[in-house]
């Protein structure tokens, strides 16, 4: 009795000691993952992290409206198209909704859904340590099992930066029902070798003995449809799957076990994970993306493969054949199954080749490195070892002694521990393949220290430590708790308010970014003061925000209904907080199409581009400075890599002049532009507002230039000494001069100057300019100030001769079908219409909008004008038409050059309005000009002064 006394408390520790542990450590998750949340709200509205949480936002809330229903095609993106996409609006969103419609009582606000929505992936995140609990306990004993949590709460890794609250995409709940299907598939192999479930127990009928193993292996197969419902690319599990049995099976064959016993259980799994497959079947198209025919076929064929192959072992033990006929008969089998796929079904075996090149085969197409959570790690050991320090060490022990056991036969669940490994191996290649995909091996990681830390436990202590703590003598517990310490101390180590490493790279993750909020304003006044979907040009055809359309490959949109043009990153933006229809998304839909259009060399192939059939076309083209200035990074460069309307490199738009001093490696010391990129419609748009560019006089002067095989240039170095790169001159005949003679030097193309004439665009106008400068404003600098500070140094140019007009975050412009004017003036002559134009939203700022034409011999001319100067207050969105926020200081002046010298000296000129209406073409105004000469002018040069 004395005995059992003194043992009770710790025989009470030994069954409880994990318990508060666990607490703990969730508790400490869910806290670094939500404690920094009111970053997120700005101005009492509920901003996200990234582009595709905002896209849930409209999936959540559509599903709120249409409960339990989610949206079946959405045409408030991807026009002219529209689009489905199955990996939004699937269970995740229906979870996040129902517990909105719970917060808010049956009736939340969009204020609540946000919020719900907010703290959605830092739930469901720290929900994930407990069927990572579990999986490591299997492995490795209740004390390893801690031990793999511990790694999941204190790992900086991709998982803990996508479980933050405010990134609110998917992958939190990927992870977690990823992890409940690989548990309840461990299970059920479990229960397999246990129970060992054969074919004569269903004929006989011998159900009392098949319900555990049935059973499991029918929550294995739910839980893969739950997670398949989530993210429908999960997929890929059914793969693992496969290939775990591909080995699997030849390996328990070859040790003289029957396969049977997983083959049942798998067989069923995958027989339920079908069928639940095709509740949610939408699509007949061969697509991991969508609810496709692919996934229960997939499912149904590794069900069959599973009885074939329990037949088979059957049937080649019944021949008394050797033991390797078996691996040998599944191998050739499925060799010979890809050969007949590969020549009677080429565009199936291709989709299945790019899809595992994409996934885990290291490969990468141009266009999917433009997507940053697509991009492979440049450094893999490095970003290994900067999410799980030592961890990344001892599981990969771990995985090896799992291996080493399962090879001597020693391993408790052989097919469990294959399977883990199997769907290790597939998550570290798929990392390494798509670095967001670290998101998934945090629990590999986990459960392999777990069993590592299990296997130390066994190692030191004389019984089965891993269930028994009481037999470990003080230097066993402190050569556990060293183990523990190195593997969790570097992890642990940080400073900040959590003083953890994890916690500060919480920290670091929670915020909306400046990109959002730099957008903001601008898609708040497109929702206020641009007309409605469908009501564009007067038409009455209002879309239906959260209507509810049918599926269709190509949506017929009503007249009145229009597009808006952007890079594809901003696509969710617009369609979520503008509430309009963007043409590119960050599904990559239409990415082609922005890019050709941002880049397109002339008018005229823009104009084609945003022409559509559908609609009244792309009516509003909104340019960001990341995506016009080079220190915008990717943003810049990728149009370069979707552009498909020709060959087109990005040094025909950039050369980097170099500098060099001693022994150093050369860096640029500025960008110098080629003529095309001031063609582009992004620079016409953006930098110069539509309006004609006359060249400077200013010389980029360079040295030793690399050229490339298509005579573009790939860089260049500037004067050696302290010769400046960039020259200035008195007139332009100068300039030239000097270029001609250097041999190296070119015209302009620095800063603003562009190498030759740019024409006036005639169709686009700029109609509103953020209030956000790029380059900073009274709040202290911006993101682009460091990169303006540099070049305003290396060019010796002023801020305006760089940036050609202010640096607005964002500017928004529309295709109008400009006002025609018809004007009289000198014959043969050049005639220059200017209007002055202020921008509303920075503070009065001014810029000029001038267009050229040339008069015939009777001295005719016409002009198509974007700008109006009068009759704003007569259109606006109640109209069909544009609120618009940059307005003209007075009308248009038309003039011809001076001509003559001195007291001869004369000019044809003439001001006009134009009005509004004209402009949008809703009235039949004509607007004449008629140009008068002018003596008695101030002393002049002669004609042709531009020289």
């Amino acid at each position: 009795m004395e005995q059992l006394t003194e043992r009770f408390p710790l025989a009470r520790v030994e069954s409880w000691y994990h318990i508060p542990l666990l607490m703990g450590l969730i508790g400490f998750m869910f806290w670094i993952r939500v404690r920094n949340w009111r970053n997120f709200l700005i101005g009492g509205q509920v901003y996200f992290s990234g582009n595709d949480a905002w896209y849930h936002l409209r999936q959540v809330r559509y599903t709120v409206r249409h409960w339990p229903q989610t949206m079946p095609f959405d045409p408030w993106t991807s026009f002219p198209t529209g689009t489905s996409v199955g990996q939004f609006g699937t269970l995740y969103d229906q979870l996040v909704a129902t517990a909105a419609l719970v917060a808010g009582l049956g009736t939340p606000t969009d204020q609540t859904t946000a919020l719900t929505l907010l703290f959605a992936p830092a739930v469901l995140g720290t929900l994930v340590a407990i069927p990572t609990y579990f999986l490591g306990k299997r492995f490795g004993g209740r004390f390893g099992g801690v031990v793999g949590v511990a790694i999941l709460a204190l790992s900086p890794s991709t998982f803990l930066s996508r479980s933050v609250a405010g990134f609110s995409d998917h992958h939190t709940a990927e992870v977690l029902f990823q992890v409940l299907a690989v548990a309840a598939i461990v299970v059920a192999l479990a229960v397999a070798e246990r129970e060992k479930p054969v074919y004569e127990q269903f004929v006989e009928r011998d159900f009392d003995n098949l319900r555990r193993p049935v059973g499991w292996g029918v929550l294995a197969g739910l839980a893969i449809v739950l997670y398949v419902w989530v993210w429908p690319p999960g997929l890929m599990l059914v793969g693992i799957f496969g290939v775990f049995l591909l080995v699997t099976l030849p390996v328990e064959h070859l040790r003289g076990e029957s396969p049977e016993h997983v083959a049942i259980v798998s067989a069923v799994a995958l027989a339920v994970a079908g069928l639940g497959f095709l509740v949610s079947f939408d699509t007949f198209e061969v697509s991991v993306t969508n609810f496709s025919l692919l996934h229960p076929a997939m499912a149904f064929a590794g069900a069959l493969g599973c009885v074939f192959m329990a037949w088979l072992a059957r049937q080649l033990e019944a021949r008394d054949l050797p033991a390797l006929a078996y691996p040998g008969a599944i191998f050739g089998l499925f060799v010979l199954g890809a050969l007949v796929m590969a020549l009677a079904l080429p565009d199936l075996f291709s989709f299945f080749v790019g899809q595992l090149e994409r996934v885990v085969g290291f490969g990468s197409s141009a266009t999917s490195l433009t997507v940053g959570e697509a991009i492979p790690p440049r450094n893999p050991g490095q970003f290994l070892f900067g999410a799980y320090g030592l961890a990344l060490v001892t599981a990969l022990a771990g995985a090896a002694l799992m291996l080493v056991r399962l090879a001597l036969g020693r391993s408790e669940e052989r097919a469990g521990a294959l399977f883990v490994l199997v769907w290790t191996a597939f998550m570290l290649a798929a990392t390494l393949t798509q670095s967001r995909f670290n998101y998934y091996l945090v629990v590999p990681v986990a459960v392999l220290n777990a069993f590592f830390v299990g296997q130390v436990l066994r190692y030191v202590g004389s019984t089965d430590a891993r269930s028994s703590l009481r037999n470990l003598q003080a230097y066993q517990v402190l050569t556990v708790l060293a183990v523990v310490f190195l593997i969790t101390a570097p992890l642990a180590a940080g400073g900040g308010a959590s003083a953890t490493a994890a916690g500060n790279y919480a920290d670091q993750s929670s915020s909306p970014g400046s990109t959002v909020v730099g957008w903001d304003g601008s898609l708040d006044w497109m929702a206020n003061n641009t007309p409605a979907e469908g009501t564009y040009g007067g038409h009455d055809n209002e879309m239906e925000y959260y209507g509810e359309y049918e599926r269709s490959d190509d949506f017929d949109y009503p007249d009145g209904a229009y597009g808006v043009l952007s890079w594809w990153d901003y696509g969710h933006w617009i369609t979520v907080l503008g509430e309009r229809i963007p043409t590119a998304n960050p599904f990559q839909q239409n990415a082609g199409e922005a890019a050709n259009f941002l880049l397109a060399p002339n008018a005229s192939r823009a104009n084609e581009i945003a022409r559509t059939t559908d609609g009244e076309g792309v009516r509003y083209v909104m340019i960001d400075w990341k995506m016009a200035d080079p220190a915008g990074g990717a943003l810049f460069s990728a149009p370069f890599t979707w552009y498909n309307d020709g060959p087109l490199s990005i040094y025909e738009d950039v050369t980097p002049i170099a500098t060099q001093s001693g022994g150093q490696q050369p860096t640029t010391s500025f960008l110098a532009y080629e003529q095309r990129h001031y063609e582009t419609m992004r620079t016409r748009l953006y930098t110069y507002h539509g309006s004609a560019v006359e060249p400077g006089p200013v010389v980029v002067d360079y040295e030793s230039p690399q050229p490339l095989a298509d005579g573009t240039l790939q860089s260049a170095f500037a004067p050696s000494g302290n010769e400046s790169a960039v020259k200035r001159f008195d007139n332009m005949s100068a300039a030239r001069q000097f270029v001609e003679q250097d041999g190296t030097a070119q015209l302009g193309g620095v800063g603003s100057y562009p190498q030759e004439r740019v024409p006036a665009l005639e169709h686009y106008r700029l109609v509103r300019a953020s209030e956000e400068n790029a380059i900073g404003g009274a709040s202290g600098p911006g993101p682009l100030y460091r990169s303006a500070l540099q070049r305003l140094q290396a060019t010796g140019l002023n801020a305006t001769e760089l940036f050609g007009t202010p640096t607005n975050w964002v500017k928004t412009f529309e295709r109008v079908d400009g006002a025609t004017v018809e004007g009289q003036g000198p014959p043969n002559s050049t005639v220059e219409a200017t209007v002055e134009m202020r921008m509303l939203t920075t503070n009065d700022t001014t810029f000029n909008y001038t267009q050229q034409a040339t008069t015939n011999a009777q001295g005719e001319f016409t002009m198509t004008l974007p700008y109006s100067t009068t009759g704003y207050d007569n259109w606006g969105t109640e109209r069909g038409a544009t609120n618009v926020s940059v307005r003209a200081t007075g009308p248009y002046t038309f003039r011809t050059p001076v001509t003559g010298m001195d007291e001869n000296a004369s000019q044809w000129s003439a001001t006009t309005d134009v009005s509004e209406g004209a402009v949008i073409g809703r009235t039949n105004q004509s607007v004449t000009v008629d140009l008068q000469r002018e003596s008695d002018l101030p002393s002049a040069n002669a004609t042709n002064v531009r020289d």
